[in-house]
C-alpha cells in the first residue's frame, strides 16, 4: 500500500508538472519524502528537477545531493547536480558532477547533453558539439540536444549547417516555440530579418508567453517600450549561459536599437572576436557607425557581410540607401547599388511573376494599393494623410497594406479612411503578393523604397498590373518591375539627367502634400532680435553631415560674429554620437562653446524648438525633405544648394512651390555666400518669419483637395495606358 501511494505520488507530480503546475507537483514530491520514503532517490530527483525549473537553483542543488545520498548511482541526479550548479556558475562542479554521470552511464544521452552545454557555456565549442552529436546518436529526439547543437554550429560558423539543423528539430517539434525561436536566431544572426521576424511570430502563435520570442521581436522591430525589459533578459542569459556570439550579437542588437550605440559597439566588438565573421554583429557594427556619421566605414561593414552571405536583400538596401548620403560618389554610381538590388533579387523571380488579363469594363472603380511600413508617427504619415481622406470614394478603392506591428493614432486615422486594411508584416513575400493578387489590386504603390519595413522583394513578384513608387523613397529602387516613380517638374526636371529603372512622371507642383499636426505651435519672432546673435540650425540626422557639409556649415559659423550653431537630431541622445560630431566641427574651427547639440524630444517641443532658430542650413547631397517642409512651417527660412539627384533637389522643389527659389544655391561657394548674407539682413528674416507659413498654407503644398485629384489623374492616365498596352512617357 506504502507502495502505491509512492507510485501514485509520483505519477501526480509528474502530471502535473507537465501541465504547469509546478508548486502543486512539488508538493506530490515533498509529501512522497514526508510521509512514504524520505530515503527515495527518486523523489529527491524529481523535487530538484522541478525546483530547478522554477529557477530555485539553491534548493534544487540540494535536493539533487539528497538523492545522491540515497542513491550515490543515481546518473540524472547526478546531471541535475550539474545543472544547478552550472545556473549557479560553479562551472568546475558541474563538470565533476557530469563526469560522475558519465562514469555511472557511458551512454546517458541526457548526460552527454549536459556536458556538451557546459563546455559550450566555456567556450569550447568543438567539443561541445561532439557532444551534442553522441547524445542525439543515442536518442534522436532529444529536445535540448538538438536545440544545443544548432547553437553550437552557429558559434562555429557554420551557418548553413545551423540553419538545416533549426528546420530538422522544427520537424521533429513542429508545434514547440523554442524551436522556431531557436531557428528564428539563427535567421536574425545571419542577416534574414524578415524570415527571423516570422519564425519569432510563429514561436509566439504557439506558446505566447514566450519571453525570448517576445524579446527578440521588441530588439528586431526597435519597439522601444520593450527593450529595457529584452536588454535585462539578454543579459540575464548571459549571467547564467555565458557570453556566445549569438547572446552577444542580440544583446549589441537591443542596444542600438536603444540608441545605446556606445555600448552597442563595444559588445560587437566583443561578439566579434569570437566570431569574427558573426553577421548581426557587423550589421549591427555599421548601424551605429551609420548614426555617428562614419558613413564609408559602415558601407564597408555591410560589404563584410555580403560577402559571407549574399542573400540578405535588406543589407543591400542598406548600402543602396546609404549610398545616397556620400558626395564622393557619382549619380552613376549610386544608381549602380541600387541596380544591384535588382540584379540579384529581382532578375531570378522573373518566371514568378504573375500575368494580368486586360479587363474587359475600363469604367469600375480603380483599386489602389499603398504598401508602407510607415501608417504611423513617421514623416511618411504627414505626406500621406490628407491624399488618403480626400481620394474619390466613388472612382477608387484604397486598400492599405501595412508592415507595421503595433497601432498609433494615426495608424487608426489612415485605416478608417481606406476600403480595406490589410496586415502584412509577417507574411512572406509569395503570400503577401498573392494576397494583393486576389484583391485585385490595379495599381499598387510603393512608399518604403529601401528604407526599413520595404516589401521591394514582393515588388518583383509583380502582383499588380501597374506599380509606382512614391513619397517614401528619394532615389530610383533600380526595379524594372515598379513601372513608374512619381516625382515633380521641380524636384526632377527634363535636364538634370537623374536615373531611373523606373519612368519618371510628374505631378504639376509637387510630390509632397503636407498635412500639419493637430495643434501646431504657432510661428515666434527671430531669436536674433532679443538674443543680439543669429542662430543657424539643423534638425536633419546626423548621417548627413558628411564631411562637406560640416566643412561649409564651419565656414558659416566663423564668418557671423557670434553665431550659434543648434543641432538636433535623435542619434545625438547618445553621448559618443555627441562627442564625435563635436570633434569634428572642432576639427573644421569651431568652438564647442557655439555648438548646441540636442537629441530627440516630442514632435510638438521639437517644433516649438524652431522658435529658437534664426536660419536652417541644409545638408547636402542628401537634402531635408520632412525636415525643411517643418522648419518652413515653423517660419524658419532654409538655405540649401539645388543638386541634380532627386535627394539632393527635395528642398528647391518645397522652395519653387513657395516662391523662394533664391534661397536655393548652385555650389558650396554660394551656399556659403548666401547664408552669410541672410544673417546680415535682419529685415528679410524678420520679413520671412511673418510670411513663410502664410506662403506654405496657399502653395501647392497645402491644397489636398488638388493634389488629390492631380495624384488620381495620374492614376488614370496609367490604367489607360496599361489598358490600352502601352506606358506613360517620362516626365509627362
Amino acid at each position: 500500500m506504502r507502495q502505491l501511494s509512492a507510485f501514485i505520488l509520483l505519477y501526480l507530480g509528474h502530471w502535473l508538472g507537465r501541465h504547469g503546475m509546478a508548486i502543486l507537483a512539488e508538493t506530490c514530491y515533498r509529501n512522497g519524502i514526508e510521509k512514504n520514503n524520505p530515503n527515495s532517490a527518486q523523489f529527491w530527483f524529481y523535487l530538484g528537477k522541478s525546483l530547478l525549473e522554477r529557477n530555485q537553483e539553491k534548493e534544487a542543488l540540494a535536493a539533487f545531493e539528497s538523492a545522491i545520498q540515497c542513491d550515490i548511482r543515481h546518473a540524472r541526479a547526478w546531471c541535475g547536480l550539474g545543472a544547478a550548479h552550472r545556473c549557479l556558475t560553479n562551472l568546475d562542479a558541474a563538470r565533476r558532477a557530469y563526469d560522475e554521470a558519465l562514469r555511472i552511464d557511458p551512454n546517458s544521452s541526457q548526460a552527454l547533453c549536459n556536458m556538451g552545454e557546459l563546455l559550450l557555456v566555456k567556450g569550447e565549442t568543438r567539443a561541445a558539439l561532439e557532444y551534442f552529436e553522441r547524445s542525439l546518436a543515442r536518442e534522436p529526439n532529444l529536445r535540448e540536444a538538438l536545440t544545443n547543437r544548432v547553437a553550437a554550429l552557429f558559434e562555429l560558423g557554420r551557418y548553413p549547417e545551423a540553419e538545416t539543423a533549426a528546420l530538422k528539430a522544427i520537424a521533429l517539434f513542429p508545434s514547440e516555440a523554442a524551436m522556431q525561436v531557436n531557428y528564428g536566431n539563427v535567421l536574425l544572426h545571419t542577416g534574414k530579418a524578415r524570415p527571423a521576424a516570422l519564425a519569432f511570430q510563429k514561436a509566439l502563435e504557439y506558446d505566447p508567453s514566450s519571453a525570448e520570442a517576445h524579446m527578440n521581436l521588441a530588439t528586431l522591430l526597435g519597439e522601444s517600450h520593450h527593450l529595457t525589459q529584452a536588454i535585462g533578459f539578454i543579459e540575464n542569459e548571459i549571467a547564467l549561459k555565458g557570453e556566445t556570439a549569438q547572446r552577444l550579437g542580440t544583446l549589441a542588437l537591443a542596444q542600438a536599437a536603444k540608441k545605446d550605440y556606445a555600448t552597442a559597439m563595444k559588445t560587437c566588438y566583443k561578439a566579434l572576436e569570437i566570431q569574427p565573421n558573426h553577421i548581426s554583429a557587423l550589421i549591427t557594427l555599421a548601424t551605429c557607425l551609420s548614426v555617428r556619421g562614419q558613413l564609408r566605414e559602415a558601407m564597408d561593414l555591410h560589404q563584410q557581410a555580403l560577402r559571407i552571405n549574399q542573400n540578405m536583400p535588406a543589407i543591400f538596401s542598406n548600402i543602396s540607401f546609404d549610398s545616397t548620403y556620400l558626395p564622393e560618389l557619382s549619380p552613376t554610381e549610386v544608381f549602380l547599388y541600387h541596380q544591384e538590388w535588382s540584379h540579384r533579387f529581382e532578375a531570378p523571380e522573373i518566371k514568378r511573376r504573375y500575368q494580368h488579363a486586360r479587363p474587359s469594363k475600363l469604367d469600375r472603380p480603380l483599386r489602389i494599393g499603398y504598401v508602407s511600413g510607415d501608417f504611423g508617427y513617421h514623416p511618411v504619415r504627414f505626406l500621406l494623410l490628407d491624399v488618403i481622406r480626400h481620394h474619390d470614394r466613388k472612382k477608387f478603392e484604397i486598400h492599405c497594406f501595412s508592415m507595421m506591428r503595433n497601432d498609433d493614432e494615426i495608424t487608426v486615422a489612415i485605416r478608417e479612411q481606406t476600403f480595406a486594411w490589410h496586415d502584412g508584416l509577417f507574411k512572406k513575400d509569395e503570400d503577401l503578393a498573392k494576397d494583393i493578387h486576389e484583391q485585385g489590386i490595379d495599381i499598387l504603390v510603393d512608399l518604403s523604397g529601401h528604407t526599413a519595413y520595404n516589401r521591394l522583394s514582393t515588388f518583383v513578384l509583380k502582383p499588380a498590373p501597374i506599380q509606382a513608387t512614391w513619397i517614401g523613397y528619394f532615389h530610383s529602387t533600380g526595379l524594372e518591375s515598379i513601372d513608374y516613380f512619381i516625382t515633380d517638374p521641380y524636384t526632377s526636371p527634363c535636364d538634370c539627367n537623374q536615373f531611373f529603372s523606373e519612368t519618371p512622371v510628374w505631378l504639376p507642383h509637387s510630390r509632397f502634400c503636407y498635412t500639419p499636426p493637430s495643434c501646431t505651435p504657432e510661428v515666434v519672432p527671430p531669436p536674433m532680435l532679443t538674443k543680439g546673435i543669429i542662430t543657424f540650425g539643423s534638425f536633419n540626422r546626423v548621417e548627413k553631415l558628411v564631411d562637406p557639409v560640416i566643412m561649409a556649415w564651419a565656414e558659416i559659423i566663423k564668418s557671423v560674429p557670434n553665431s550659434k550653431l543648434l543641432v538636433k537630431a535623435g542619434s545625438l541622445e547618445d553621448k559618443s554620437v555627441r562627442e564625435e560630431l563635436q570633434r569634428r566641427f572642432a576639427a573644421a574651427g569651431v568652438e564647442i562653446e557655439r555648438l548646441e547639440l540636442r537629441g530627440p524630444s516630442p514632435h510638438h517641443q521639437m517644433l516649438t524648438e524652431y522658435g529658437e532658430m534664426d536660419i536652417a542650413l541644409d545638408t547636402f547631397p542628401f537634402n531635408g525633405g520632412m525636415t525643411t517642409i517643418e522648419a518652413l512651417w515653423m517660419g524658419v527660412p532654409v538655405v540649401t544648394i539645388a543638386g541634380q539627384s532627386v535627394v539632393a533637389r527635395q528642398t528647391i522643389s518645397v522652395l519653387a512651390n513657395i516662391g523662394l527659389e533664391e534661397l536655393a544655391l548652385s555650389n558650396v561657394e554660394c551656399f556659403i555666400q548666401g547664408a552669410i548674407d541672410l544673417a546680415n539682413n535682419p529685415k528679410r528674416l524678420v520679413f520671412l518669419r511673418e510670411q513663410l507659413r502664410l506662403r506654405m498654407v496657399v502653395s501647392p503644398l497645402r491644397q489636398p483637395q488638388q493634389f488629390t485629384r492631380n495624384l488620381e489623374e495620374l492614376y488614370q492616365r496609367m490604367w489607360k495606358a496599361w489598358c490600352n498596352g502601352e506606358k506613360l512617357t517620362p516626365y509627362s
